[in-house]
């Protein structure tokens, strides 16, 4: 098989996915437990209605589009998530759309910094300690490691908040930016918002990398191609740049693209704990106040992230790995 062939393989595979994970997002909201009318309508006002006036409520339920049948409303959705038409928030009232785009563009600085710095940190630190198994380096960062593993990423963002913040005062208990400032001031005060969950979820990803990591070099590392680059003479850090890590750097590029692919949900306890008003508050919010359009598109645009990064992760497999090329020649 072709690489063209193959990845075309790879990407119809991602849009049967995306398919399914429309179908399954549409059936999960409309499967759970209350009327979505009484969340707009508060209880007094809809049985009132459904009492005294039901023609009311009939017409209420066409506003949202929440009549006809349930194949109906489901033509309906994939209408509305082709065009991206998600409509307006039960809450607010506010376009989803323009909502969701916002509060993903305040995760994304959170996420999209704490993996980026855990990836090179974990990386580093699992190379060093895997190359060197058994010494003292590897027991502190593996006793180290296992122990940020075993504490909840939500715990350890509570721990972080009251010794730092609420302790000895030295950042923000909460929110994202401090009222009344702009420019390079605002830039500033974001940055300082920003320490705290940052450093939560850097230590929280930095703890699995460094595993992942360790495992890997450490599997590799007695390879018999390994041990005749040393007995040939080759200096260590060539073995390791040029040997070792060529072929530690495929699984390790996998791995995150799992966590890209979680970009936009792996941090929702840490922005709730934060007050960090991101996709995490968003869903929080939606799901306590049965906000159906925000929770569909939510956990639409999540899935298809997850989806994405994997059909990445496949290409770029394929593209370093020459074993995976040859097997499809």
């Amino acid at each position: 098989m072709t690489k063209g062939k193959q990845i075309l393989r790879y990407l119809l595979r991602a849009v049967g996915l995306i398919l399914v994970i429309i179908t399954i997002n549409f059936l999960l909201i409309h499967f759970m437990p209350g009327d979505p009318l009484i969340h707009i309508l508060g209880e007094d006002e809809y049985y009132t209605l459904s009492i005294q006036f039901p023609e009311k409520l009939e017409e209420v339920k066409a506003q949202y589009a929440l009549d006809g049948s349930l194949f109906l409303q489901y033509l309906r959705y994939l209408y509305h998530v082709i065009t991206l038409q998600f409509g307006h928030s039960y809450l607010d009232g506010t376009d989803v759309v323009s909502t969701v785009l916002f509060r993903m563009k305040w995760t994304l600085i959170l996420s999209l910094t704490a993996i980026s710095l855990s990836a090179l940190i974990g990386g580093a630190l699992g190379v060093a300690a895997g190359y060197k198994k058994g010494g003292k380096l590897d027991a502190v960062l593996t006793f180290l490691a296992l122990l940020l593993e075993t504490i909840p990423s939500n715990c350890l963002a509570l721990l972080a908040l009251i010794l730092f913040a609420y302790r000895l005062h030295w950042f923000p208990i909460g929110g994202m930016v401090s009222g009344g400032v702009s420019g390079v001031e605002r830039i500033g005060s974001i940055l300082y918002h920003m320490v705290l969950p940052v450093s939560v979820l850097t230590l929280f990803r930095t703890s699995s990398n460094f595993l992942l990591m360790k495992s890997f070099v450490s599997q590799i590392r007695d390879e018999e191609y390994l041990t005749v680059a040393v007995t040939k003479g080759l200096p260590s850090r060539k073995v390791l740049f040029r040997h070792l890590l060529r072929n530690v750097f495929v699984p390790y590029v996998t791995a995150l693209c799992v966590q890209f692919g979680h970009i936009l949900s792996g941090s929702m306890l840490i922005e709730v704990v934060f007050s960090w008003k991101g996709m995490g508050t968003l869903i929080y919010d939606g799901v306590i106040g049965r906000d159906y359009p925000t929770i569909q598109m939510c956990f639409l645009i999540i899935a298809i992230c997850v989806i994405f990064f994997n059909f990445l992760s496949d290409i770029l497999c394929m593209l370093l790995d020459p074993r995976i090329r040859d097997g499809m020649e």
